[in-house]
């Protein structure tokens, strides 16, 4: 069966407790769309794609997504596949490209999106992303896979004690003093870089 360029497909939220409902909305899905949510979890594994298509279900985030199951060629399956990227190990760091930064740690995760961590400060000249982003090169970022759910190459950072105290120092430059505090009380050991192509 050949895959179509759309999926009528149910979404419903994996949030409903015991007795609360949620609705299920019926929506024609871009096959490339529902493909990509499934290469988030599996990576470009044909076994795996084709698996989750028969299936005809597939959790993803806060979102259940239900479709009648899809038997594709092996063949078809992997000329679509074509055109999702390939990690690519060699690829140069690109600090204009970059748009989020995930700084992680045992703890949680605090995400600096661009939007965000570029907005200055009223009557500051620079803002944190000024901040960040030379302070992260200087780190040589080493490239370590491709995020299909993110649609980014993801670079990765070790943070030791004095690299993030010197992000801190620059935390006042955050225009939200919510993310201000949240910096303050990370114990972030590795930062993730996400770059769009």
């Amino acid at each position: 069966m050949p895959l179509p360029e759309t999926i009528p497909t149910k979404i419903s939220s994996e949030a409903a407790g015991y007795i609360s409902l949620t609705p299920v909305e019926r929506r024609e899905v871009p096959a490339a769309e529902l493909i990509g949510r499934i290469l988030a979890l599996t990576g470009k594994n044909p076994m795996r794609v084709r698996e989750i298509l028969e299936r005809g279900t597939l959790v993803s985030g806060p979102a259940r997504y239900r479709w009648q199951g899809i038997d594709v060629s092996e063949p078809e399956l992997a000329a679509f596949l074509d055109r999702f990227p390939d990690p690519e190990p060699e690829r140069p760091f690109d600090a204009a490209k970059c748009r989020l930064v995930v700084l992680r740690s045992q703890r949680g995760n605090l995400e600096l999106p661009r939007e965000a961590a570029s907005e200055r400060r009223f009557l500051k000249r620079r803002s944190f992303w000024d901040e960040l982003l030379p302070a992260l090169r200087e780190q040589s970022p080493r490239y370590e896979r491709y995020s299909y759910s993110e649609q980014a190459d993801v670079y990765v950072v070790r943070l030791g004690h004095e690299s993030l105290q010197n992000l801190r120092s620059h935390a006042a430059l955050l225009k939200y003093s919510t993310m201000e505090q949240q910096l303050q009380f990370v114990e972030a050991d590795s930062a993730e870089i996400f770059v769009e192509r």
